[in-house]
């Protein structure tokens, strides 16, 4: 028999099932916050066609988009985020934004960028999106979902970035280079990838001379609790940079009113996202004791929709990286104990008690309690050791002598001690020991 040697190509993995409890952990939290702040569900198909893809990222980006080799290789492509496939479900169904569409979709992206920490080819985005208003009150929401989504993971020191590109705009103008604004946000957007000398040697040789990059890097330095008032005296009335500044200024106002923690977020004048469809406030969130990278990225994209039915519609969201939360969650000690959605292993002591095991199993699923069954007893020993490996809490020992007394005995897998209880009693003894955290 020939057999295949069993693989799988760098930067794609299988998710195991412990592994698909944690994901299962930290998504359904996301949907419960997005439901609860108004978002309602979206799917888009993984693939598109390539020209709704290509044109909106920028070059660098652009060159990771997997092309599918279907007739030309330029037909079909895998979706790259799910920011451009909204816009072209927006430009499909316009009607829906009436006055406002706010959308939340968690599925599947692809990009063929290089392994690394952090960084794989096939990730989940959980994402955010607002469409129809230009109201700062959206970024100020989406910025406090944010907040409480990573106060709820348990994360107490990280930090959520924001700037704006009309700032960034206002940046070049002072420098000298109005136009150069993407091709400035795309190297400014590796400084904490590849540090500032190389920054500046990468906006060098993008024709961008020395005095120049001094005064980009003069305004991208700036911090402070009072960076607004700074950005203010160093680039106001230059380009957009007035309206950036208010703008943060009307977000950070509404924080405040929603008692978001001053130390939970800072303004920085550094942040670029090296996206081209964004078009006014951009966020991320870094966790720094992961050293892992953004976990959370957004901003407002007014000008991506109007690609599509030839006028512009403004929206704003933010990604959850699925991959890169779970990741910091696991580095920190941040994910759940829980192994196994299984609460309770019916454990016979032969195959004879089996039928009334059976009937055992059955009442606890019809009492809405996560239960499986050994299907073929030898041991105990075995049987215990299976539960063990799967981090299942408690066992139902069901065996002859405590039948014939009408008792069954429920097992703590943690603490190995048992207790007797009456047939009768025992799925509601059972459910106040799950609803105690499984202790006696």
């Amino acid at each position: 028999m020939t057999t295949i040697q069993p693989r799988l190509y760098s930067g794609l993995r299988d998710r195991l099932p412990e592994q698909m409890v944690y994901r299962n952990h930290v998504i359904d939290k996301l949907r419960r916050v997005f439901e609860k702040y108004g978002f309602e569900p979206l799917e888009t198909p993984a693939m598109e066609y390539y020209d709704i893809l290509t044109g909106k990222y920028g070059q660098e980006a652009e060159n990771l988009i997997y092309r599918l080799a279907y007739r030309d290789g330029k037909t079909l492509a895998l979706r790259y985020d799910l920011t451009v496939p909204l816009a072209r479900t927006i430009g499909m169904n316009a009607e829906i934004v009436r006055p406002i569409f706010k959308r939340y979709q968690i599925q599947q992206v692809w990009r063929g960028e290089r392994p690394q920490k952090g960084r794989y080819r096939e990730f989940t985005q959980c994402d955010i999106d607002a469409v129809g208003s230009q109201s700062m009150l959206v970024e100020a929401e989406i910025l406090t979902i944010i907040d409480e989504m990573m106060t709820d993971f348990g994360f107490t020191d990280f930090q959520i970035l924001i700037n704006n590109r009309k700032i960034l705009d206002g940046m070049v103008a002072y420098a000298g280079v109005p136009d150069q604004l993407r091709t400035v946000c795309r190297s400014i957007d590796k400084l904490d990838k590849i540090g500032e000398d190389k920054v500046k040697t990468e906006l060098s040789q993008n024709g961008i001379g020395t005095q120049t990059i001094d005064k980009i890097f003069e305004v991208i330095s700036l911090s402070g609790t009072d960076v607004l008032d700074q950005l203010e005296q160093v680039a106001g009335g230059h380009g957009q940079a007035d309206a950036g500044i208010n703008e943060l200024r009307e977000i950070e106002q509404t924080l405040n009113t929603f008692e978001v923690p001053t130390n939970h977020y800072q303004f920085e004048p550094a942040l670029a996202r090296g996206l081209d469809y964004y078009t006014g406030p951009i966020f991320e969130v870094v966790v720094r004791e992961a050293e892992i990278g953004s976990v959370v990225g957004g901003g407002r994209w007014d000008t991506l929709i109007g690609q599509y039915i030839g006028r512009d519609i403004p929206a704003v969201g933010t990604s959850f990286g699925l991959e890169r939360l779970i990741d910091a969650m696991k580095k920190l000690n941040l994910l759940p104990q829980v192994k196994t959605h299984t609460q309770v292993l019916v454990a016979p002591y032969n195959q004879e008690v089996m039928p009334e095991a059976l009937k055992q199993l059955a009442q606890l699923r019809r009492a809405g309690i996560n239960a499986e069954i050994y299907l073929e007893p030898k041991s105990f020993r075995q049987t215990f050791g299976y539960a063990s490996r799967k981090g299942i809490p408690l066992a139902l020992v069901v065996a002859p002598d405590e039948l014939k007394r009408n008792e069954i005995a429920i097992r703590n897998m943690n603490t190995r001690q048992q207790i007797i209880c009456s047939l009768d009693q025992y799925v509601e003894q059972i459910r106040s020991l799950l609803q105690a955290g499984e202790t006696f």
